[in-house]
């Protein structure tokens, strides 16, 4: 199967293949999860075009990283397992000699597959994210364990292997059967907790943020209260998707209230 800007050719199946199971297509359509229902597809979040070059440094699995000039502030796309321990070493957060305050915008269910990050899309809307306006940080971390148990409930009818969709650079898409057991399929939280059990000084929290849409008025409250009472030396860091819109929001809002701090 291809698919270019959401559309979708088919192409002729050799006959082995026919023998092997069912077509991506079939697995598509007969999905039946909590989470990755019928016509989603697992999307890789990262693609060959997410990564803005002129951003400086650039730290491999981290798209986009930066940082506010003369503030402990940092922004980042989603970053992949290891990305996220370049990030944490950069930051001097390893065996916590540093405080690092990690705070994850997005709305969007996603989780980690062999270390990279997956999100569910429709399938006939692949380049848009699923949005959940409201929705609050239980809701959504829940779903993502939900999500968890879809996936291994589904390779366990593959062979152990999980149907999953990449990018190209020409915006086409490609399918891809992922080998999965249990400890490679991780939810945010679960990432983070390993980083805290192999000693890096990170605080996670998950706030919920639609694209291109304002924080709602309760989580601009926890986020002043939470960034407000940091400890001197601190770092803090954002990230959504591709480290753009709601990273620089949350980004603007973390710098505010440290110049207002040092006031």
């Amino acid at each position: 199967m291809s698919h270019i800007f959401g559309r979708t050719a088919t192409l002729p199946v050799p006959e082995e293949a026919k023998q092997q199971g069912p077509t991506p297509e079939e697995v598509i359509a007969n999905r039946s999860g909590d989470v990755l229902i019928k016509h989603t597809v697992l999307k890789a979040d990262h693609f060959p075009s997410c990564h803005n070059t002129k951003l400086t440094p650039i730290i491999e699995g981290a798209p986009n990283f930066r940082k506010v000039d003369g503030l402990p502030v940092y922004g980042v796309a989603i970053p992949t397992a290891t990305g996220l321990r370049n990030v944490l070493n950069r930051l001097g957060a390893q065996k916590g000699s540093r405080k690092v305050y990690w705070q994850n915008l997005r709305e969007e269910p996603l989780v980690f597959i062999n270390g990279q990050p997956f999100v569910v899309r429709e399938q006939d809307q692949p380049f848009s994210n699923l949005e959940y306006t409201g929705i609050d940080r239980s809701r959504v971390e829940l779903m993502e364990e939900r999500l968890k148990q879809d996936i291994m409930a589904e390779a366990q009818k593959f062979g152990n292997r999980i149907l999953v969709v990449h990018e190209n650079e020409d915006l086409s898409l490609y399918d891809h059967w992922e080998p999965v057991t249990p400890s490679d399929v991780q939810t945010p939280q679960e990432v983070y907790a390993e980083l805290v059990a192999d000693g890096y000084d990170v605080d996670y929290l998950r706030v919920p943020v639609t694209d291109e849409k304002a924080p709602k008025d309760n989580d601009f409250e926890l986020l002043i209260n939470r960034l407000w009472s940091v400890p001197e030396g601190a770092a803090l860091i954002f990230n959504c998707q591709m480290g753009r819109g709601r990273t620089t929001t949350g980004m603007i809002i973390a710098s505010l209230l440290y110049l207002r701090r040092i006031e």
